[in-house]
């Protein structure tokens, strides 16, 4: 029988048997979570409240304000081997939570073993996948290393990645650019040219060109997206636009050929550019996250990732504990010539847009990239409007137009989620669950209620 905070016990009795209750049905019984949570989610919450809810409330808006206070400073560019302390040479880095080899969807084990490859550890894909079977190879989640990529998100020694700063905070993320055939496990014939052109020309282009500029200010730059029209997950058209303004007169100073540079101008006129700045969102948000982490009572998501097989959150007062669900099914639509079956389940780190207040839950901001999803705007507004109940607070900076400039949602509380049962919607990519192409569609999938429940019953086993 649940115990009751209403008895004439101790408080200090009533947390010992809280705990153990919570132990006994939460913990130790993990199948139980649905049948526990449908029946007494509010009656926890209730309890939560009464026990703690003053600390719990004060945290979480310290927590949200440390977000929204935090830097999001580009800051360099340099192989990950150089710039992520810990980073060794016989290391590949994926999306999403911890997973194990055998239970890793196709498709993200072949842009492993693309990855392999490409670091010259191997010289077939039969000598990859063997050196990644038997763990000669390390393979780890990419925020062990507090660095995020898009889709399947491999991430090896030599890539060159992105460096963010929050100086008010003193918090430093990366994260490696999206490519073909690292982020959705393209052919290695063809891709591993993106590749090469990434590591020998445009990286050394854009490393000199933050150098020359003393940086640039992601935080500012996303904003301005949002307010003309990029929802800042799967749409940066107008990002983009305003980050080649500030990158033109510092890279035409950078000293290389013009042959040089009309390359790298080629490739932000393509499509690889096109998602260019969505790796600036990737680390500027996770930077910013950052800053809300390992707060005392929190009850804050931090991070928010997929590896295919299962979805992820990170909770602020629980650490670098991960908290997963089943990754969701993608609604949306498929490009020309696939069809919906041949779709990958969800992936990827960039659910650290939506972590932030931004993506699926600002996709009020976009009206075209709404219609793109197969919505309408009335129901990306609502959306927006159901994200701030389970949040704490309004972001100052980030403003919708079409919502009267309302600020973004800030500071997920796990809490709220499971209480007004509204979970997060990620705006995301498509990748073939066999690979062998690149990006072959685009939607919306819903985040997982049971990550949020599996994170407040170990709330409740460690603060109750």
């Amino acid at each position: 029988m649940e115990p009751s905070v209403l008895s004439n016990r101790t408080s200090s009795e009533w947390v010992t048997s809280r705990r153990a209750w919570v132990g006994q049905v939460g913990l130790r019984h993990e199948n139980h979570l649905n049948c526990l949570y449908d029946v007494s989610a509010s009656r926890l919450r209730s309890e939560l409240s009464k026990s703690l809810g003053f600390d719990i409330d004060e945290a979480n808006r310290k927590a949200a304000e440390r977000i929204i206070a935090a830097d999001a400073l580009l800051v360099d560019l340099k192989p990950a081997i150089k710039a992520i302390p810990g980073y060794k040479s016989d290391l590949i880095t994926h999306a999403g939570p911890p997973i194990e080899w055998v239970r890793m969807i196709k498709v993200q084990k072949i842009a492993v073993i693309n990855a392999i490859r490409a670091e010259g550890l191997a010289d077939t894909a039969e000598r990859a996948e063997r050196l990644a079977r038997t763990g000669e190879v390390r393979i780890e989640p990419n925020h062990n290393y507090g660095n995020v990529s898009g889709m399947c998100g491999v991430t090896s020694a030599s890539s060159p990645v992105l460096v963010f700063k929050d100086k008010v905070h003193g918090n430093v993320a990366t994260d490696w650019m999206q490519t073909d055939l690292t982020s959705f496990a393209d052919k290695y014939e063809r891709g591993i040219k993106e590749v090469e052109f990434v590591r020998e020309t445009l990286a050394p282009v854009m490393a000199a060109t933050i150098k020359q500029a003393g940086g640039f200010n992601v935080k500012e730059l996303l904003a301005k997206g949002l307010t003309m029209g990029d929802e800042l997950h799967g749409s940066f058209d107008a990002t983009r636009g305003v980050f080649m303004n500030w990158i033109l007169p510092h890279i035409v100073r950078t000293g290389f050929s013009k042959e040089t540079l009309g390359k790298v101008g080629d490739y932000f006129m393509g499509n690889g550019g096109r998602w260019y700045c969505g790796n600036l969102m990737m680390g500027g948000c996770k930077v910013m996250m950052d800053a809300a982490k390992g707060m005392k009572y929190s009850t804050i998501v931090t991070a928010m990732a997929r590896n295919g097989v299962e979805f992820g959150i990170k909770v602020s007062a629980l650490g670098d504990r991960w908290f997963t669900g089943p990754a969701g099914e993608i609604k949306g639509f498929v490009f020309p010539g696939f069809t919906a079956a041949d779709g990958a389940p969800d992936i990827g780190d960039s659910a650290i847009s939506e972590s932030r207040g931004l993506g699926g839950t600002a996709l009020s901001a976009s009206p075209s990239q709404a219609r793109l999803f197969g919505g309408a705007l009335q129901e990306a507004v609502q959306h927006t409007r159901a994200m701030r109940k389970v949040s704490v607070l309004e972001d100052p900076l980030f403003r919708i137009p079409y919502m009267d400039f309302v600020g973004v949602p800030v500071g997920i509380d796990i809490r709220k989620v499971v209480e007004m049962n509204t979970v997060p919607r990620i705006d995301t990519g498509i990748a073939h669950k066999d690979g062998g192409h690149g990006i072959i569609g685009t939607g919306i999938a819903d985040a997982p209620m049971e990550a949020f429940k599996k994170a407040i019953a170990a709330f409740a086993a460690e603060y109750a």
